[in-house]
């Protein structure tokens, strides 16, 4: 009876302390990698680690959990050789490894697609849109790659990536 009432009393105190377990992904907050160069901007949240710049520095990548997440946001300087926004639309629309369960139709400059990527069945967001910028016409993409035991993280953390990921005034950061 002694051994049974001390392991109820193990269990319950584990159970209890289970919710005082300290998520290290809670309590992050937001930094701003702002791109001079392709004039673009975005928040990303503090967990993630920013990644170095490619040669052309055209974006950043950044990553967490040993690199079970992934984030890019990138841009590129837009060319009718590598394909219109319908075509590059209909591409993610057909691409085999997408099972894409939510998209925001092409409008006049922008697209959303999103789901699980079959080859390693993580959650994927892509949203990418057509900048005019001053340096010229530009497509930036914002891509989102994670295991699904993050969907409730990313579920806060997305919205504030997209409302961030815009065209910026190069005077204002530089």
């Amino acid at each position: 009876m002694k051994i049974f009432l001390m392991i109820a009393l193990l269990t319950i105190a584990a159970q209890l302390n289970a919710g005082n377990v300290m998520d290290p992904y809670q309590g992050y907050v937001y930094k701003t990698y702002v791109n001079s160069q392709r004039n673009f901007m975005i928040k990303y949240p503090s967990f993630l680690t920013m990644g170095r710049s490619s040669e052309t520095n055209d974006g950043r990548s950044f990553t967490a959990d040993g690199g079970a997440v992934y984030v890019s946001a990138t841009s590129s300087y837009f060319t009718n050789y590598e394909g219109s926004m319908q075509s590059r639309y209909a591409d993610d629309l057909n691409n085999t490894d997408y099972y894409i369960n939510y998209k925001r139709p092409l409008s006049s400059n922008w697209y959303v697609v999103s789901g699980i990527k079959r080859s390693n069945n993580k959650v994927f967001y892509k949203k990418v849109y057509l900048s005019n910028s001053y340096n010229g016409t530009q497509i930036r993409t914002m891509y989102l790659e994670y295991p699904n035991s993050w969907t409730v993280t990313f579920d806060e953390v997305i919205p504030v990536m997209l409302k961030s990921f815009k065209d910026t005034n190069v005077e204002e950061y530089n």
